[in-house]
């Protein structure tokens, strides 16, 4: 991952999921074995939903990624 911006937050609580503090332990993210990000992403307190959905689009975006750049091979 390069880069991560929330671009619209609705929410009334968790809105320091758009601080660049936050999204920037992103920045260089992979994927494990097992489909899971290879680091620890710090959470937010009162931001627990969006956190789990910002690192499970970040999962999303990496296996697209692999998808896309190896494609199925049998």
């Amino acid at each position: 991952i390069e880069r991560v911006q929330v671009l619209v937050y609705r929410e009334s609580r968790g809105w320091e999921v758009k601080s660049p503090a936050f999204t920037a332990q992103y920045a260089g993210a992979r994927l494990e074995s097992g489909q899971k990000l290879d680091r620890q992403i710090d959470g937010i307190s009162g931001a627990t939903l969006s956190v789990r959905a910002l690192n499970r689009l970040a999962r999303l975006a990496l296996l697209f990624d692999r998808h896309i750049t190896k494609g199925d091979q049998p």
